[in-house]
């Protein structure tokens, strides 16, 4: 297997920070299919790109990607694709015996299964499945109006309007209309262009119980479009909120492990909170090292400790608000 530094060498330092922005903040590369020792996958950047990679015994790796790129044989589409093989085949010697995995209930292993194929494949891939999927499956459909708590007759009269507005009828006033959930409210912040005020609608609520129990659909979401306007303040209440719920025993199993982990996943994507959600996801696994199911939701999620903190042997920084001293 080759390694960073065959890969920093085949391009300018500036392509390969690039190409590294691609794979760590971006989630550019798409699903990656292995047919022996060639990898292929598709990678968002201007356009979408087919790029292929080849390892070569002592050599460094081949890589193609069809991307008008003319100043050297390995563009920045490249580099995200060999960073990419790195990080999920290239992790340790592959003779050495995989460990078999304890055994999973039904409903743990589709969770993994979804957590490990959702890091895969980029969002342009998901979006435009879940679309096909709800157009052909009406109950699905009805199904996510209801977990993002649409009016169905709403939507309808929003996008098939008639060309000119028919007469109001006199003497009748309009039905009242029904408060709008926190999640239309959401979208309406989102559509309107002011995120910087969704982080203040957000905050009264409980994360794990509203709309309903541990949804895994809208707040990742609506996390990720509050940390877009307004990252810092954002993740700080994350991860005041998690570590909050951590502590709550009667909440802790794996519902809240992969609400968790699920939510940070979204939002490592973000260029300006990668590496910080990195980090809490790090100091999440020391803290909670004894909560296995925790470490595995998180491990799905692409969440590994980082070595730095492991070799110092100290207990992780706290990174919540800190509670007072009490006086003595």
């Amino acid at each position: 297997m080759f390694t960073e530094a065959d890969l920093e060498a085949l391009v300018p330092q500036k392509i390969f920070e690039r190409g590294s922005a691609y794979y760590y903040d971006d989630n550019a590369v798409g699903r990656i299919s292995r047919t022996g020792d060639t990898f292929k996958a598709r990678v968002e950047g201007t356009e979408t790109y087919r790029v292929e990679l080849t390892i070569r015994p002592g050599k460094p790796p081949k890589i193609y990607c069809d991307c008008p790129y003319d100043y050297g044989d390995v563009c920045k589409h490249g580099i995200a694709l060999g960073l990419a093989v790195l990080d999920w085949f290239g992790g340790g010697d592959e003779t050495k015996p995989v460990p078999e995995p304890a055994p999973l209930t039904k409903k743990a292993r589709r969770a993994h299964l979804l957590s490990a194929a959702w890091i895969r494949t980029s969002d342009r891939e998901r979006l435009a499945f879940l679309q096909q999927l709800l157009l052909q499956k009406p109950k699905l459909l009805r199904r996510f109006l209801k977990a993002f708590e649409f009016d169905e007759a709403l939507l309808l009269a929003a996008t098939a309007r008639p060309p000119s507005a028919a007469p109001k009828p006199r003497g009748r006033r309009p039905a009242p209309r029904r408060p709008l959930t926190f999640v239309e409210q959401a979208h309406v912040l989102i559509n309107g262009n002011r995120q910087p005020e969704l982080l203040a609608l957000l905050l009264p609520l409980d994360w794990v119980r509203e709309p309903q129990p541990f949804n895994t659909q809208a707040w990742p979401y609506l996390l990720a479009e509050s940390a877009r306007a307004q990252p810092e303040a954002t993740f700080d209440a994350v991860m005041e909120r998690f570590e909050g719920y951590l502590n709550n025993q009667s909440l802790r199993g794996s519902p809240l492990y992969y609400f968790i982990a699920t939510c940070l996943s979204r939002l490592v994507s973000l260029p300006a909170l990668g590496e910080q959600v990195r980090l809490f996801a790090s100091e999440l696994m020391q803290q909670y090292r004894r909560l296995s199911s925790l470490h595995q939701a998180l491990t799905t999620a692409g969440f590994f400790p980082i070595k730095n903190e492991l070799d110092t042997g100290l207990p992780p920084k706290k990174r919540g608000r800190q509670p007072k001293n009490s006086a003595r």
